[in-house]
């Protein structure tokens, strides 16, 4: 490991949001009885009722046959709904059930409520440079595939 790297900080720094923000997440969706990835699901499927299985893979950067479980569960629990496609009767599409819309709300909300505490500790006048830096950052994380070599 080559640790006088120049981006050493920008990875702990990473670290340090990616642990603190994944605890928060883990605490707002176990206080709703389900796991980070299926707060993740009624977050997207909120956002984007009618999804397909494979569609939703895309969004959560996950393989289809782990997010299947995950939905299952769901149904399981009334927070999502199994619907075949209108246009095409050999497919299925996700959507929330009225008990998965209310529970998305309240992860919603607390989530909100946790974002509007940390803006807090933030100079209004830098609000708007932290969006755009963190745009800029999910931007170019989404742009390359994770490789052992940097792109030239």
């Amino acid at each position: 490991m080559t640790t006088n790297s120049p981006y050493i900080n920008v990875r702990e720094t990473f670290q340090r949001l990616v642990r603190v923000f994944g605890l928060l997440q883990k605490d707002g969706a176990q206080d709703c009885g389900i796991s980070v990835i299926q707060s993740h699901i009624l977050y997207e499927l909120g956002k984007r009722p009618n999804l397909s299985l494979n569609d939703l893979a895309g969004l959560l950067a996950t393989d289809t046959s782990s997010l299947s479980r995950q939905v299952q569960q769901l149904v399981e629990l009334d927070l999502v709904n199994r619907l075949p496609d209108p246009n095409d009767r050999r497919y299925v599409v996700l959507s929330l059930t009225s008990d998965g819309e209310m529970k998305q709300l309240h992860i919603a909300e607390t989530m909100d409520l946790y974002l509007r505490n940390v803006f807090a500790g933030i100079p209004e006048e830098k609000h708007e440079q932290v969006f755009e830096t963190l745009s800029l950052v999910n931007t170019a994380l989404r742009s390359i595939p994770f490789t052992k070599e940097p792109s030239s």
